[in-house]
């Protein structure tokens, strides 16, 4: 019953869980021994259970259980589902794993989601330790003192989901061009009106349904959860989204082994040094101009695939509905309804086909462009980073130091926030359109604790920095894992490091 990674994971990758012994409850100090002493073996995903462990996934008595881990306490979350103010969908991704990570950085209130779980059923016969451990964003004392800062100067009045509003403006506008862009596209199919349509899907995927699937255009869950499926009508799927991108690459940013974003890339392209490095990639900042735009084909044959495997390659669908599942094929019914349209009232086959190519190609051009320049520049791939095992790290820090920014308010508007990739990692759960003013706070917290915060000034400058990264990556000699955590839990790990 349990799946290792070993199709996506350097081969020195290591678990040290099996050197751990920690209580349900109360969790004993970690003794983790030096790196040379440690055992190399493959490291599971997060919602697998451990080597030689018991597995609650399939184990008859947790199987239909809506169990998750919380700080090292099992949890029953049916009990809440009905008061949960984000919605089912998103508590539907802590089900079935450690989901310290994801509620500690949803949360602007920590006290808020801890007094929650006091309330809930405890699983005392639950095997915790067969559960990978998460990261803990409440431990890093980075991150604490930037929550804090931005609930006292921007957030004052707690209580009130002012940190989830001041979008509507901003998805009316976008909604209204996309609009526009598909009339221009019926009226005239061809190329030029499959370019402009592809602009404004593209326009959608990095703002509305980004921002709604993390639940943050809105106070309302049903605004959050129909912002959030453009993304299908765009020709993504919002479930695979939440899924792949807050379970998978928001938790582990930047970890070559737990990023999906860093590890399907694969054997195309090379976004890190731990991995195998094959003849091709030293071609590879030229022909990812011809693989970007062919970034959406990817995404449907994914989509599909995580349909009928329950799992997205980074994160097991272990909460997804009925009915979240069936928004998959719904999805897929209207994006390619509208797209080809055009056929019912009299546009010719070769119009329609030159105008979804064109659709197709521009859209995944500019959001996989602005989706990776984040992420892969050389400072944001610094090995050490992502060092050690993902609960050994400092988060707010790894946060930090795995991310870039460019940009400023213009960016931030037509990015939904993604240029400033460092303030969204922190704060997924905040609406883009307060970035720019956590930024500041950011930069002066880091600053004090001598963090690197790195930020371009434009889209260019580091979209240039990012192709330098790209060839660099492809003749770059493989290197084996760091087995250290560079920037330390120091709650989890208070024995071994200095």
């Amino acid at each position: 019953g349990m799946t290792l990674r070993t199709a996506h994971v350097a081969p020195a990758r290591l678990s040290r869980r099996a050197l751990v012994t920690r209580a349900v409850a109360t969790p004993a100090p970690v003794t983790v021994p030096e790196p040379e002493q440690r055992e190399a073996i493959t490291a599971p995903r997060p919602d697998v259970a451990m080597p030689n462990m018991q597995d609650p996934w399939n184990d008859p008595k947790w199987k239909d259980t809506k169990w998750t881990v919380y700080r090292d306490v099992a949890y029953d979350l049916q009990p809440f589902y009905d008061k949960h103010p984000g919605g089912e969908w998103l508590l539907n991704l802590a089900i079935g794993r450690d989901c310290t990570a994801l509620i500690e950085s949803y949360h602007l209130r920590p006290e808020v989601s801890t007094a929650r779980f006091s309330k809930l059923p405890v699983l005392e016969d639950f095997p915790v330790t067969a559960v990978p451990t998460s990261p803990r964003p409440n431990d890093s004392p980075l991150y604490n003192s930037i929550r804090t800062r931005v609930r006292k100067e921007l957030f004052p009045r707690e209580g009130k989901a002012e940190h989830r509003m001041g979008g509507d403006a901003a998805a009316a506008t976008i909604m209204g061009t996309a609009v526009a862009c598909y009339a221009l596209y019926a009226n005239f199919t061809g190329p030029l009106a499959g370019a402009m349509l592809g602009l404004a899907g593209a326009w959608i995927g990095l703002t509305i349904q980004h921002c709604g699937n993390h639940g943050a255009m809105s106070p309302k869950t049903w605004v959050n959860n129909a912002l959030g499926m453009t993304d299908d009508l765009i020709g993504g799927s919002s479930l695979m989204w939440r899924y792949h991108h807050q379970v998978s690459h928001h938790i582990h940013c930047n970890d070559n082994a737990l990023d999906q974003d860093v590890y399907t890339a694969m054997p195309l392209l090379r976004f890190d040094a731990r991995q195998p490095k094959k003849w091709f990639h030293r071609f590879q900042h030229y022909y990812l101009f011809a693989a970007f735009p062919l970034m959406q084909l990817a995404f449907q044959v994914g989509d599909l695939k995580g349909l009928f495997t329950r799992d997205c390659e980074g994160a097991k669908l272990h909460g997804a509905t009925a009915l979240e599942l069936a928004t998959v094929v719904v999805g897929k019914i209207a994006h390619f309804g509208l797209l080809l349209a055009p056929l019912a009232w009299g546009a010719s086959g070769a119009a329609v086909a030159a105008g979804v190519a064109s659709f197709v190609a521009v859209q995944g051009m500019v959001l996989a462009c602005t989706f990776a320049v984040s992420h892969n520049v050389a400072e944001t791939k610094v090995p050490e980073d992502t060092g050690g095992e993902a609960w050994e790290r400092d988060w707010g820090i790894q946060q930090l130091v795995t991310s870039a920014d460019w940009g400023d308010k213009i960016g931030n508007f037509f990015t939904g926030g993604l240029n400033l990739q460092v303030e969204h990692h922190l704060f997924p759960a905040i609406c883009f359109v307060h970035y720019p003013a956590i930024r500041k706070i950011v930069a002066e917290e880091a600053e004090k604790i001598g963090v690197p915060y790195a930020s371009y000034r434009t889209l260019p400058g580091i979209f240039v920095e990012f192709l330098k990264f790209v060839k660099d990556m492809g003749t770059a000699d493989q290197i084996g894992d760091v087995v250290e955590a560079k920037h330390k839990n120091k709650s989890m790990c208070p024995l071994g490091f200095a």
